[in-house]
């Protein structure tokens, strides 16, 4: 019907509310396009390399004390493949540098304290040796840390290795790990077997870096490779002598 010219129209209730549930808004944009955003978040780049970024070797630190006492015990039973099988292909360095820092704190201790029988024993005036343990730090830690370094930079510059530097400072802290027994086992006084146990530990150690090392330069026709492997025998034998001689020389 139609009044003045002006029809009546009716309206639903639709109509007049835009937010029903009738009526939606709908976009006729592509989800995801070549040059669109995306509908999911992105994946955080990778954390790039850098000597002064600790976001870096956090994967390094990655790992719990179960994890990190296992690799310290298959550590102890030389065999090869030990970062493929044992680490799942990814090394760790937590457990490495705990390895040596336990093994100083054992040498001083263990040779402190067989120092101070000795001298009870002999009735003589008991002291402490504080410069051992600066000793102790020395030594450990330029083996465990420099030598390996010196080893990787030595095979990046003749081209003979393909493998990191946490896997050489890896490998040599566990290692080490070996003599923190041997350490303790040496406060039983009987001279020879302070040689067996210490030998014993150089030999089980040593065998451990040369079947991880050995392959990593085998794979290269260097010759100075092979001077190599003897240069890493020759250290690792006198490292046993050096802890035998300035740790436990009061028995001999």
């Amino acid at each position: 019907m139609s009044q003045g010219g002006y029809a009546v129209v009716d309206v639903d209730d639709d109509a007049q509310n835009p937010r029903s549930d009738g009526l939606e808004f709908k976009t006729f944009l592509p989800a995801e396009s070549s040059g669109g955003p995306r509908a999911t978040s992105p994946t955080p780049p990778e954390v790039p390399y850098s000597p002064f970024n600790l976001a870096y070797y956090q994967t390094y630190f990655d790992v719990d004390t179960n994890l990190v006492l296992k690799r310290v015990g298959m550590a102890m039973i030389p065999r090869p493949g030990f970062i493929a099988e044992v680490c799942d292909g990814q090394i760790d360095l937590y457990g490495p540098f705990w390895s040596l820092t336990t093994l100083i704190l054992v040498l001083y201790i263990t040779s402190t304290l067989i120092t101070s029988i000795t001298q009870y024993l002999s009735s003589s005036h008991a002291s402490s040796n504080l410069p051992l343990l600066s000793t102790a730090i020395s030594l450990i830690y330029f083996y465990g840390l420099g030598i390996p370094a010196l080893l990787w930079g030595s095979t990046r510059w003749l081209g003979a290795g393909e493998w990191g530097v946490a896997e050489a400072l890896g490998l040599y802290g566990y290692a080490m790990s070996v003599y923190i027994p041997v350490s303790l086992l040496c406060l039983i006084p009987v001279g020879i077997l302070r040689w067996i146990l210490v030998g014993g530990g150089a030999a089980s150690s040593g065998f451990f870096l040369v079947q991880n090392i050995y392959p990593v330069l085998a794979a290269s026709d260097h010759p100075m490779t092979r001077l190599l492997i003897i240069a890493v025998i020759a250290l690792h034998a006198g490292l046993g002598l050096a802890i035998k001689v300035l740790f436990f020389r009061w028995v001999s």
